[in-house]
């Protein structure tokens, strides 16, 4: 990394960490779920933007972090925050295991379809099981404080303190997912993106390395599901259910899934011009889509591929005088 791009990374995260200081409390909130859910956007383009794996299931092991962090509280007294949430990524890692075993061995709409179905099922689960989740009234979590020797308490009731979590632990999973995928099995993973009929003439095994990106992906999700549960104080079935599948493609494909950190600009831009749409028209899912249509049809690199380098509007905005008379 040059000399430059470490100083524009430290003043970057100087600013991220002032921004309770700058915000008020609605938007610090929405800044909140602009972490999580752009956790959950990087997670995804793992198996879709990296693997080539349309999941319309990933919603499952968000839910179920999110379930696990909320029964964990419940059940275990004095359970620490980072220790529900490690329970959830572990849950979500598992999840992931039994749900790739099965989903690994299919390509194309087979996948994508499977995924689906075993989303489903767990909302059927969770919307059924009214002893354990509390179906459709949903499942309070209560998240207790967290002690930090020599620096006092983080109320996690406060936005602000809850928020310098969040960014914390999000930016360490996307530093994880960073370095993954720069390891010889990320590269695998885009051999087989490519051609995984060359890649296992080659000698890669196909399943098992498929299955290991699909399981740091769900990893991932259950960490965002956790801090969505947590920040929310409650998980219901909803966050198992088909809107948010669908919501986490829409974010990944608004931002580019062609970079890593496309999905995280699509998360941002997607809940933020949500928020200003429902206060603007009724209409704003008619428009959200429009522009996903859009999205898809002349912008397929997303907003990433606009406004990046070799960008049209980069080069729009960069064009000399004489490329102009010409």
């Amino acid at each position: 990394m040059s000399r430059r791009a470490q100083v524009l990374a430290v003043a970057a995260l100087v600013a991220l960490y002032a921004l309770p200081w700058l915000l008020d409390v609605v938007r610090l909130r929405m800044a909140v779920e602009i972490l999580y859910f752009g956790l959950f956007a990087v997670s995804f383009n793992l198996l879709f933007g990296y693997a080539g794996l349309l999941s319309f299931g990933h919603a499952a092991t968000f839910g179920v972090g999110g379930y696990t962090v909320g029964l964990a509280f419940k059940y275990i007294a004095g359970l620490p925050l980072l220790a529900a949430l490690g329970l959830g990524a572990l849950a979500g890692a598992l999840g992931g295991l039994v749900i790739g075993a099965f989903c690994v061995r299919l390509r194309g709409t087979y996948f994508a379809l499977l995924t689906l179905a075993f989303s489903q099922f767990l909302y059927a689960v969770a919307l059924k099981w009214r002893n354990v989740t509390r179906g459709d009234d949903g499942l309070t979590v209560a998240v207790p404080d967290i002690t930090l020797p020599g620096l006092g308490v983080l109320r996690t009731a406060e936005p602000a303190h809850f928020y310098w979590l969040t960014l914390t632990l999000v930016l360490v999973c996307l530093w994880a997912a960073w370095r993954f995928t720069r390891t010889p099995l990320g590269n695998a993973v885009l051999l087989m993106r490519e051609n995984d009929e060359r890649a296992a003439f080659l000698g890669y095994s196909v399943m098992s390395t498929k299955l290991i990106v699909f399981t740091v992906a769900t990893t991932l999700a259950a960490v965002a599901g956790g801090l969505f549960a947590s920040f929310q104080r409650l998980i219901s079935p909803t966050a198992l259910d088909l809107p948010i599948g669908t919501e986490v493609v829409f974010m990944a494909v608004l931002g580019g899934t062609s970079t890593f950190l496309g999905p995280f600009l699509g998360a941002s831009v997607y809940i933020l011009l949500q928020d200003w749409l429902s206060r603007t028209t009724e209409r704003w899912p008619f428009l959200l889509g429009l522009l996903f249509v859009l999205v898809v049809l002349y912008a397929h690199n997303g907003l990433t591929g606009l406004f990046g380098r070799g960008g049209p509007v980069r080069r729009l905005w960069t064009r000399t005088p004489a490329e102009e008379t010409t």
